[in-house]
Protein backbone atom coordinates (compact mmCIF):
# COMPACT_ATOMS: atom_id res chain seq x y z
CA UNK A 1 0.00 0.00 0.00
CA UNK A 2 1.28 3.55 -0.95
CA UNK A 3 2.88 5.73 1.96
CA UNK A 4 0.85 8.75 -0.03
CA UNK A 5 -2.99 6.90 1.24
CA UNK A 6 -1.76 6.11 4.63
CA UNK A 7 -0.49 10.04 5.24
CA UNK A 8 -3.93 10.92 3.46
CA UNK A 9 -5.95 9.51 6.22
CA UNK A 10 -3.49 9.98 8.88
CA UNK A 11 -4.22 14.50 8.06
CA UNK A 12 -8.04 13.71 8.27
CA UNK A 13 -10.15 15.83 11.21
CA UNK A 14 -13.04 14.19 11.76
CA UNK A 15 -14.30 16.04 14.65
CA UNK A 16 -15.60 15.56 17.55
CA UNK A 17 -18.21 12.84 17.63
CA UNK A 18 -20.36 15.31 20.18
CA UNK A 19 -21.13 18.24 17.98
CA UNK A 20 -21.65 19.60 21.42
CA UNK A 21 -18.19 20.27 21.99
CA UNK A 22 -17.09 20.71 18.29
CA UNK A 23 -14.76 23.99 18.37
CA UNK A 24 -14.98 23.41 14.11
CA UNK A 25 -18.72 22.58 13.95
CA UNK A 26 -19.78 25.69 11.83
CA UNK A 27 -17.15 24.62 8.75
CA UNK A 28 -18.51 21.02 8.41
CA UNK A 29 -22.30 20.90 9.57
CA UNK A 30 -24.74 19.88 7.18
CA UNK A 31 -27.65 22.47 7.57
CA UNK A 32 -30.81 21.39 6.00
CA UNK A 33 -32.40 24.66 6.05
CA UNK A 34 -32.51 24.42 10.06
CA UNK A 35 -32.71 27.52 11.33
CA UNK A 36 -35.97 28.30 9.06
CA UNK A 37 -37.45 24.89 10.04
CA UNK A 38 -36.83 25.22 14.23
CA UNK A 39 -36.90 28.88 14.41
CA UNK A 40 -38.70 30.34 11.92
CA UNK A 41 -41.46 28.12 11.60
CA UNK A 42 -43.66 26.27 13.65
CA UNK A 43 -41.88 23.41 15.60
CA UNK A 44 -41.12 23.63 19.99
CA UNK A 45 -39.47 20.23 20.04
CA UNK A 46 -36.35 18.37 18.40
CA UNK A 47 -36.92 14.69 19.11
CA UNK A 48 -34.08 11.98 17.84
CA UNK A 49 -32.20 9.35 19.03
CA UNK A 50 -28.99 9.73 20.98
CA UNK A 51 -25.87 10.83 18.69
CA UNK A 52 -28.51 11.99 15.49
CA UNK A 53 -27.63 15.32 15.94
CA UNK A 54 -29.65 17.08 18.28
CA UNK A 55 -26.83 18.44 20.45
CA UNK A 56 -24.93 19.60 17.17
CA UNK A 57 -28.15 21.26 15.69
CA UNK A 58 -28.63 23.37 18.87
CA UNK A 59 -25.10 24.52 19.43
CA UNK A 60 -25.07 25.39 15.72
CA UNK A 61 -28.35 27.56 15.90
CA UNK A 62 -26.97 29.40 18.74
CA UNK A 63 -24.09 30.57 16.70
CA UNK A 64 -25.69 31.82 13.49
CA UNK A 65 -27.63 34.30 16.34
CA UNK A 66 -25.20 37.65 14.98
CA UNK A 67 -26.35 36.72 11.71
CA UNK A 68 -29.91 36.70 12.04
CA UNK A 69 -30.54 39.28 14.43
CA UNK A 70 -30.97 37.34 17.52
CA UNK A 71 -30.76 37.07 21.28
CA UNK A 72 -30.59 33.36 22.32
CA UNK A 73 -29.66 31.47 25.45
CA UNK A 74 -28.12 27.95 25.36
CA UNK A 75 -29.60 26.03 28.82
CA UNK A 76 -27.41 23.04 29.11
CA UNK A 77 -28.79 20.81 31.84
CA UNK A 78 -25.31 19.11 32.16
CA UNK A 79 -24.40 19.31 36.08
CA UNK A 80 -28.07 21.01 36.72
CA UNK A 81 -29.43 20.30 40.06
CA UNK A 82 -32.13 17.84 38.91
CA UNK A 83 -32.81 16.02 41.82
CA UNK A 84 -33.22 19.83 43.45
CA UNK A 85 -35.79 20.26 40.80
CA UNK A 86 -37.93 16.96 41.41
CA UNK A 87 -38.27 18.28 44.77
CA UNK A 88 -40.24 21.24 43.87
CA UNK A 89 -43.21 20.05 42.97
CA UNK A 90 -46.27 23.03 43.33
CA UNK A 91 -49.04 21.24 45.50
CA UNK A 92 -51.41 23.76 43.29
CA UNK A 93 -51.55 21.26 40.52
CA UNK A 94 -52.26 17.72 39.76
CA UNK A 95 -50.26 15.55 38.14
CA UNK A 96 -48.62 15.53 35.69
CA UNK A 97 -47.88 19.72 35.93
CA UNK A 98 -46.68 19.64 39.30
CA UNK A 99 -43.31 20.95 37.97
CA UNK A 100 -45.01 23.65 35.42
CA UNK A 101 -44.85 26.57 38.21
CA UNK A 102 -40.78 26.14 38.41
CA UNK A 103 -40.50 25.87 34.66
CA UNK A 104 -42.42 29.20 33.67
CA UNK A 105 -40.03 30.81 36.41
CA UNK A 106 -37.07 29.75 34.51
CA UNK A 107 -38.04 31.22 30.97
CA UNK A 108 -40.03 33.82 32.11
CA UNK A 109 -36.94 35.10 34.04
CA UNK A 110 -35.07 33.78 31.18
CA UNK A 111 -36.91 36.17 28.30
CA UNK A 112 -36.86 39.13 30.84
CA UNK A 113 -32.88 38.33 31.46
CA UNK A 114 -32.84 38.78 27.36
CA UNK A 115 -34.84 41.76 27.31
CA UNK A 116 -32.60 43.47 29.80
CA UNK A 117 -29.21 43.02 27.65
CA UNK A 118 -31.13 42.88 24.34
CA UNK A 119 -28.30 46.81 23.13
CA UNK A 120 -32.28 47.64 21.21
CA UNK A 121 -34.13 47.17 24.06
CA UNK A 122 -37.04 50.10 24.30
CA UNK A 123 -36.94 51.42 28.11
CA UNK A 124 -40.35 51.60 29.33
CA UNK A 125 -42.25 50.75 32.20
CA UNK A 126 -42.50 47.08 31.45
CA UNK A 127 -38.79 46.84 30.86
CA UNK A 128 -38.06 48.53 34.30
CA UNK A 129 -40.11 46.31 36.03
CA UNK A 130 -38.43 43.75 34.31
CA UNK A 131 -35.23 45.02 34.77
CA UNK A 132 -35.37 45.77 38.01
CA UNK A 133 -36.72 42.00 39.14
CA UNK A 134 -34.14 40.22 37.14
CA UNK A 135 -31.14 42.44 39.38
CA UNK A 136 -33.40 41.73 42.52
CA UNK A 137 -32.65 37.74 42.27
CA UNK A 138 -29.40 37.77 40.36
CA UNK A 139 -27.33 41.29 40.61
CA UNK A 140 -25.25 41.30 37.87
CA UNK A 141 -24.68 37.20 37.75
CA UNK A 142 -26.93 36.48 34.92
CA UNK A 143 -25.36 33.29 33.78
CA UNK A 144 -27.00 29.93 34.12
CA UNK A 145 -29.77 31.33 35.67
CA UNK A 146 -31.84 28.23 35.21
CA UNK A 147 -29.48 26.68 37.61
CA UNK A 148 -29.52 29.50 39.65
CA UNK A 149 -33.24 29.77 39.94
CA UNK A 150 -33.46 25.97 40.58
CA UNK A 151 -31.10 27.08 43.74
CA UNK A 152 -32.70 29.95 44.82
CA UNK A 153 -36.05 28.21 45.03
CA UNK A 154 -37.51 27.20 48.41
CA UNK A 155 -40.85 25.41 48.82
CA UNK A 156 -42.53 25.50 52.36
CA UNK A 157 -45.97 24.46 52.62
CA UNK A 158 -46.34 23.32 49.24
CA UNK A 159 -45.66 26.51 47.84
CA UNK A 160 -42.67 26.93 46.08
CA UNK A 161 -40.88 30.93 46.49
CA UNK A 162 -37.98 32.74 45.53
CA UNK A 163 -35.44 34.61 47.02
CA UNK A 164 -32.21 36.41 46.62
CA UNK A 165 -28.83 34.77 48.00
CA UNK A 166 -27.77 37.64 49.52
CA UNK A 167 -29.06 39.81 51.98
CA UNK A 168 -27.66 42.87 50.17
CA UNK A 169 -29.67 42.14 47.53
CA UNK A 170 -32.94 43.11 49.71
CA UNK A 171 -31.63 46.06 51.19
CA UNK A 172 -31.60 47.48 48.05
CA UNK A 173 -35.06 49.26 48.19
CA UNK A 174 -36.26 46.52 46.01
CA UNK A 175 -37.96 44.73 48.53
CA UNK A 176 -41.23 45.54 46.92
CA UNK A 177 -41.24 42.46 45.45
CA UNK A 178 -40.46 39.99 48.29
CA UNK A 179 -43.59 41.56 49.99
CA UNK A 180 -45.84 41.64 46.82
CA UNK A 181 -45.26 37.96 45.78
CA UNK A 182 -45.48 35.62 48.39
CA UNK A 183 -44.97 32.79 45.92
CA UNK A 184 -44.60 31.49 42.22
CA UNK A 185 -47.54 31.55 40.96
CA UNK A 186 -47.99 35.50 41.50
CA UNK A 187 -44.28 36.11 40.32
CA UNK A 188 -45.38 33.58 36.61
CA UNK A 189 -48.48 35.86 36.64
CA UNK A 190 -46.61 39.37 36.88
CA UNK A 191 -43.78 38.50 35.03
CA UNK A 192 -45.61 36.95 31.57
CA UNK A 193 -48.14 40.25 31.94
CA UNK A 194 -45.10 41.91 31.78
CA UNK A 195 -43.16 40.15 28.88
CA UNK A 196 -46.21 40.21 26.60
CA UNK A 197 -47.27 43.96 27.08
CA UNK A 198 -43.08 44.38 26.90
CA UNK A 199 -42.86 42.48 23.36
CA UNK A 200 -46.11 43.54 22.17
CA UNK A 201 -44.84 47.52 22.15
CA UNK A 202 -41.42 46.02 20.76
CA UNK A 203 -40.68 47.85 17.15
CA UNK A 204 -37.48 45.65 16.63
CA UNK A 205 -37.32 43.19 14.40
CA UNK A 206 -35.00 41.02 16.87
CA UNK A 207 -35.97 37.36 17.43
CA UNK A 208 -35.28 35.92 21.36
CA UNK A 209 -34.68 32.29 21.29
CA UNK A 210 -34.33 29.42 24.62
CA UNK A 211 -33.51 26.56 23.77
CA UNK A 212 -33.20 23.59 26.02
CA UNK A 213 -30.71 20.61 25.15
CA UNK A 214 -29.03 17.50 27.64
CA UNK A 215 -32.18 17.02 29.35
CA UNK A 216 -31.62 13.33 29.23
CA UNK A 217 -27.85 13.95 31.09
CA UNK A 218 -27.07 11.23 33.52
CA UNK A 219 -31.04 10.21 32.91
CA UNK A 220 -30.07 6.37 34.11
CA UNK A 221 -29.13 7.79 37.91
CA UNK A 222 -31.95 9.69 38.44
CA UNK A 223 -33.68 8.04 41.75
CA UNK A 224 -37.30 8.60 40.51
CA UNK A 225 -37.74 7.92 37.39
CA UNK A 226 -41.36 8.90 37.67
CA UNK A 227 -41.10 12.09 39.16
CA UNK A 228 -38.54 12.91 36.12
CA UNK A 229 -41.12 11.90 33.60
CA UNK A 230 -43.20 14.17 35.22
CA UNK A 231 -40.93 17.11 35.07
CA UNK A 232 -40.16 17.14 31.69
CA UNK A 233 -44.09 16.48 30.63
CA UNK A 234 -44.09 19.87 32.22
CA UNK A 235 -41.46 21.51 31.03
CA UNK A 236 -43.08 20.39 27.00
CA UNK A 237 -46.39 21.67 27.99
CA UNK A 238 -44.87 25.25 29.03
CA UNK A 239 -43.12 25.04 26.18
CA UNK A 240 -46.02 24.25 24.42
CA UNK A 241 -48.20 26.70 26.15
CA UNK A 242 -45.98 29.39 25.96
CA UNK A 243 -45.26 29.21 22.40
CA UNK A 244 -48.98 29.14 21.15
CA UNK A 245 -49.20 32.24 23.07
CA UNK A 246 -46.25 34.18 21.79
CA UNK A 247 -47.81 32.74 18.47
CA UNK A 248 -51.41 34.15 18.53
CA UNK A 249 -49.64 37.65 19.34
CA UNK A 250 -47.58 37.28 16.75
CA UNK A 251 -43.88 37.89 19.06
CA UNK A 252 -41.06 36.77 18.10
CA UNK A 253 -40.00 34.80 21.14
CA UNK A 254 -39.79 30.88 21.24
CA UNK A 255 -38.49 27.83 23.42
CA UNK A 256 -37.37 24.58 22.30
CA UNK A 257 -36.54 21.92 23.90
CA UNK A 258 -34.49 18.90 22.25
CA UNK A 259 -35.27 15.32 23.56
CA UNK A 260 -34.30 11.77 23.44
CA UNK A 261 -36.64 9.93 21.08
CA UNK A 262 -37.33 6.86 23.48
CA UNK A 263 -37.93 9.38 26.66
CA UNK A 264 -39.88 11.52 24.36
CA UNK A 265 -42.64 8.50 22.74
CA UNK A 266 -42.19 7.34 26.19
CA UNK A 267 -44.62 10.13 27.38
CA UNK A 268 -48.01 9.20 26.52
CA UNK A 269 -47.68 6.63 28.86
CA UNK A 270 -48.06 9.40 31.17
CA UNK A 271 -50.33 11.83 29.66
CA UNK A 272 -52.42 11.67 26.50
CA UNK A 273 -52.29 15.18 25.77
CA UNK A 274 -48.52 15.15 24.32
CA UNK A 275 -50.37 13.95 20.73
CA UNK A 276 -51.12 17.05 20.38
CA UNK A 277 -47.38 18.25 19.98
CA UNK A 278 -46.80 15.75 16.84
CA UNK A 279 -47.24 18.58 14.98
CA UNK A 280 -44.48 20.85 16.52
CA UNK A 281 -42.03 18.28 16.55
CA UNK A 282 -39.19 17.53 14.36
CA UNK A 283 -37.87 14.02 14.02
CA UNK A 284 -34.15 13.82 13.42
CA UNK A 285 -33.82 10.72 11.29
CA UNK A 286 -30.57 9.73 9.14
CA UNK A 287 -31.62 6.38 8.41
CA UNK A 288 -31.01 4.17 4.76
CA UNK A 289 -33.99 2.32 4.33
CA UNK A 290 -34.48 2.41 0.45
CA UNK A 291 -31.22 1.44 -1.73
CA UNK A 292 -31.19 3.85 -4.15
CA UNK A 293 -30.89 6.12 -0.86
CA UNK A 294 -27.10 5.16 -0.91
CA UNK A 295 -25.68 7.15 -3.47
CA UNK A 296 -26.14 10.11 -1.79
CA UNK A 297 -27.22 9.14 2.12
CA UNK A 298 -26.58 12.08 4.46
CA UNK A 299 -24.71 10.37 6.28
CA UNK A 300 -21.83 9.94 3.52
CA UNK A 301 -22.55 13.52 2.71
CA UNK A 302 -21.56 13.88 6.13
CA UNK A 303 -18.64 12.40 6.22
CA UNK A 304 -17.76 13.60 2.68
CA UNK A 305 -17.42 17.20 3.97
CA UNK A 306 -15.35 16.51 6.48
CA UNK A 307 -12.76 14.85 4.09
CA UNK A 308 -13.19 17.22 2.03
CA UNK A 309 -12.16 19.89 4.54
CA UNK A 310 -9.21 18.29 5.41
CA UNK A 311 -8.13 17.01 1.85
CA UNK A 312 -9.38 19.59 -0.68
CA UNK A 313 -8.28 17.87 -3.95
CA UNK A 314 -10.95 15.18 -2.71
CA UNK A 315 -14.23 15.65 -3.82
CA UNK A 316 -16.97 16.85 -1.85
CA UNK A 317 -19.34 13.96 -3.12
CA UNK A 318 -16.79 11.02 -3.21
CA UNK A 319 -13.98 11.89 -1.09
CA UNK A 320 -15.03 8.74 1.43
CA UNK A 321 -15.52 6.09 -0.95
CA UNK A 322 -12.06 7.18 -2.46
CA UNK A 323 -10.21 6.61 0.21
CA UNK A 324 -11.81 3.60 1.99
CA UNK A 325 -12.21 1.47 -0.77
CA UNK A 326 -12.71 -2.26 -0.84
CA UNK A 327 -9.70 -2.61 -3.10
CA UNK A 328 -6.85 -0.73 -1.44
CA UNK A 329 -7.69 -1.89 2.03
CA UNK A 330 -8.29 -5.64 1.18
CA UNK A 331 -12.05 -5.55 2.02
CA UNK A 332 -13.29 -8.76 1.47
CA UNK A 333 -17.08 -8.42 1.62
CA UNK A 334 -19.65 -7.87 -0.92
CA UNK A 335 -20.76 -4.21 0.29
CA UNK A 336 -18.99 -1.36 0.45
CA UNK A 337 -16.66 0.10 3.23
CA UNK A 338 -19.18 2.84 3.48
CA UNK A 339 -21.78 0.19 3.99
CA UNK A 340 -20.59 -1.70 6.44
CA UNK A 341 -19.91 0.64 8.52
CA UNK A 342 -23.11 2.00 8.71
CA UNK A 343 -24.66 -1.26 9.16
CA UNK A 344 -22.65 -2.22 11.96
CA UNK A 345 -23.77 0.73 13.97
CA UNK A 346 -27.11 2.55 14.36
CA UNK A 347 -27.22 4.57 11.18
CA UNK A 348 -26.16 7.80 13.36
CA UNK A 349 -23.46 10.33 12.36
CA UNK A 350 -21.84 9.30 15.58
CA UNK A 351 -21.09 5.92 14.37
CA UNK A 352 -19.87 6.55 11.09
CA UNK A 353 -17.38 9.21 12.87
CA UNK A 354 -16.15 6.43 15.92
CA UNK A 355 -16.16 3.91 13.57
CA UNK A 356 -13.80 5.89 10.90
CA UNK A 357 -11.60 7.50 14.11
CA UNK A 358 -11.05 3.71 14.96
CA UNK A 359 -9.83 2.95 11.57
CA UNK A 360 -7.51 5.70 11.95
CA UNK A 361 -6.45 4.96 14.73
CA UNK A 362 -5.67 1.97 13.43
CA UNK A 363 -3.56 3.31 10.69
CA UNK A 364 -1.48 5.22 13.34
CA UNK A 365 -0.83 2.10 15.04
CA UNK A 366 0.26 0.18 12.33
CA UNK A 367 1.31 2.87 10.08
CA UNK A 368 0.09 0.87 6.93
CA UNK A 369 -3.39 -0.15 5.52
CA UNK A 370 -3.94 -3.98 5.12
CA UNK A 371 -6.81 -6.10 4.89
CA UNK A 372 -6.80 -6.65 8.69
CA UNK A 373 -6.96 -2.57 9.32
CA UNK A 374 -10.91 -2.84 8.83
CA UNK A 375 -11.49 -6.13 11.21
CA UNK A 376 -9.35 -4.45 13.69
CA UNK A 377 -11.22 -1.46 13.97
CA UNK A 378 -14.50 -3.21 13.86
CA UNK A 379 -13.37 -4.74 17.21
CA UNK A 380 -12.07 -1.56 18.84
CA UNK A 381 -15.32 0.09 17.34
CA UNK A 382 -17.96 -2.17 18.72
CA UNK A 383 -16.68 -2.64 22.37
CA UNK A 384 -17.15 1.25 22.42
CA UNK A 385 -20.75 1.13 20.76
CA UNK A 386 -21.55 -1.63 23.38
CA UNK A 387 -20.48 0.17 26.23
CA UNK A 388 -22.27 3.59 24.83
CA UNK A 389 -25.97 1.34 24.61
CA UNK A 390 -25.03 -0.37 27.81
CA UNK A 391 -25.64 2.81 29.46
CA UNK A 392 -28.45 3.61 28.00
CA UNK A 393 -29.90 0.73 28.95
CA UNK A 394 -28.87 0.72 32.64
CA UNK A 395 -32.51 2.42 33.58
CA UNK A 396 -33.97 -1.11 34.02
CA UNK A 397 -31.15 -3.30 33.28
CA UNK A 398 -29.00 -2.59 36.28
CA UNK A 399 -26.69 -5.80 35.98
CA UNK A 400 -24.96 -5.40 32.55
CA UNK A 401 -22.82 -8.73 33.49
CA UNK A 402 -25.55 -11.16 33.20
CA UNK A 403 -27.13 -9.78 30.57
CA UNK A 404 -23.85 -9.88 28.46
CA UNK A 405 -23.80 -13.57 29.47
CA UNK A 406 -27.39 -14.37 28.10
CA UNK A 407 -26.60 -12.70 24.61
CA UNK A 408 -23.49 -14.60 24.41
CA UNK A 409 -25.73 -17.63 24.72
CA UNK A 410 -28.18 -16.59 22.53
CA UNK A 411 -25.46 -15.77 19.79
CA UNK A 412 -25.31 -13.97 16.47
CA UNK A 413 -27.61 -16.27 14.39
CA UNK A 414 -31.50 -15.73 14.21
CA UNK A 415 -34.16 -17.19 16.62
CA UNK A 416 -37.60 -16.96 17.57
CA UNK A 417 -39.84 -15.99 21.08
CA UNK A 418 -40.50 -19.48 21.87
CA UNK A 419 -36.91 -20.47 21.24
CA UNK A 420 -35.76 -17.61 23.56
CA UNK A 421 -38.37 -18.52 25.66
CA UNK A 422 -38.15 -22.22 26.26
CA UNK A 423 -34.31 -22.84 25.91
CA UNK A 424 -32.29 -19.50 26.77
CA UNK A 425 -34.16 -17.59 29.12
CA UNK A 426 -35.37 -19.85 31.88
CA UNK A 427 -31.98 -19.47 33.96
CA UNK A 428 -31.91 -15.40 33.53
CA UNK A 429 -35.81 -14.54 34.56
CA UNK A 430 -35.39 -14.23 38.15
CA UNK A 431 -32.04 -12.47 37.59
CA UNK A 432 -33.39 -9.50 35.04
CA UNK A 433 -36.54 -9.16 36.42
CA UNK A 434 -38.20 -9.38 33.11
CA UNK A 435 -40.49 -11.83 31.62
CA UNK A 436 -38.87 -12.93 28.06
CA UNK A 437 -40.93 -11.08 25.46
CA UNK A 438 -40.61 -7.27 27.78
CA UNK A 439 -36.55 -7.99 27.90
CA UNK A 440 -36.87 -8.70 23.67
CA UNK A 441 -39.20 -6.20 23.33
CA UNK A 442 -37.15 -3.58 25.50
CA UNK A 443 -33.74 -4.61 23.74
CA UNK A 444 -36.00 -3.69 20.31
CA UNK A 445 -36.43 -0.02 21.49
CA UNK A 446 -32.70 0.17 21.94
CA UNK A 447 -31.67 -1.78 18.50
CA UNK A 448 -29.73 -4.12 20.30
CA UNK A 449 -32.65 -6.99 18.38
CA UNK A 450 -34.00 -6.47 15.83
CA UNK A 451 -36.54 -8.68 13.16
CA UNK A 452 -35.04 -10.91 10.12
CA UNK A 453 -37.42 -11.83 7.56
CA UNK A 454 -35.82 -14.34 4.78
CA UNK A 455 -37.54 -14.40 1.93
CA UNK A 456 -36.67 -16.91 -1.30
CA UNK A 457 -35.03 -13.95 -2.99
CA UNK A 458 -33.15 -11.77 -0.24
CA UNK A 459 -33.29 -10.81 3.49
CA UNK A 460 -35.46 -8.84 5.07
CA UNK A 461 -34.85 -6.47 8.17
CA UNK A 462 -36.89 -4.44 10.71
CA UNK A 463 -35.22 -2.40 13.22
CA UNK A 464 -36.31 0.89 15.32
CA UNK A 465 -33.04 2.35 13.82
CA UNK A 466 -34.83 2.41 10.86
CA UNK A 467 -38.60 3.24 11.69
CA UNK A 468 -38.04 4.79 15.37
CA UNK A 469 -41.65 4.32 16.15
CA UNK A 470 -41.34 0.66 15.08
CA UNK A 471 -42.08 -2.07 17.73
CA UNK A 472 -40.81 -5.73 18.02
CA UNK A 473 -42.74 -8.41 15.85
CA UNK A 474 -42.95 -11.80 17.65
CA UNK A 475 -44.21 -13.79 14.78
CA UNK A 476 -40.53 -13.02 12.94
CA UNK A 477 -37.35 -14.47 13.61
CA UNK A 478 -34.88 -11.92 15.91
CA UNK A 479 -31.30 -11.48 15.84
CA UNK A 480 -28.57 -9.43 18.02
CA UNK A 481 -27.66 -6.33 16.15
CA UNK A 482 -23.83 -7.26 14.26
CA UNK A 483 -22.46 -4.58 15.51
CA UNK A 484 -23.98 -5.69 19.11
CA UNK A 485 -22.69 -8.86 18.53
CA UNK A 486 -19.24 -8.13 17.38
CA UNK A 487 -18.94 -5.92 21.23
CA UNK A 488 -20.11 -8.84 23.17
CA UNK A 489 -17.58 -11.43 21.03
CA UNK A 490 -14.93 -9.31 21.42
CA UNK A 491 -15.21 -8.19 25.12
CA UNK A 492 -14.76 -11.88 26.76
CA UNK A 493 -11.37 -11.89 25.54
CA UNK A 494 -10.15 -7.81 24.91
CA UNK A 495 -10.73 -4.61 26.73
CA UNK A 496 -10.86 -1.23 24.41
CA UNK A 497 -7.85 0.84 23.69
Amino acid sequence: MSTNMVELIKKIDFGDIDGLYDANLESYFIDDNYWQTIVENNIYFVIGRKGTGKSAIYNWIEKQAGNNDAIISNMSFKDFPFEKLLTLKDEDFSRPNQFQSIWRNIIFLELASQITRDANSVVNDEYKQLFDYVHYLFGDDVIDLHKQVVTKADKTSGSISLKPLSLSAESTGNTTYAREFSNITQINRKLENLIINYFQGYPETTRFLIQFDQLDDNYTQYQNMGEYHQAIISLFKVIYDINQTFKSRNIKAKVVGYLRSDIYNSIDQFDAESARWDRYKLNLNWSIVNRDDWANARLLRMINKRIHLSIPSLSEYGAFNALFSKKVFDFDSRESIFKFVVHRGFHRPRDVLQFSIKIQDEINRTNSISRSTIPSAEKEYSLWLLSEISNEIAVKINDQDILHELLRIVGPQPFSLTEFKQQRYKNFEAKLGMDAESLLRYLYQFGIVLNRNRLKTHTEYYSIMRNDRSTLNRELKIQIHPGIWKGLHTSTYSLRR
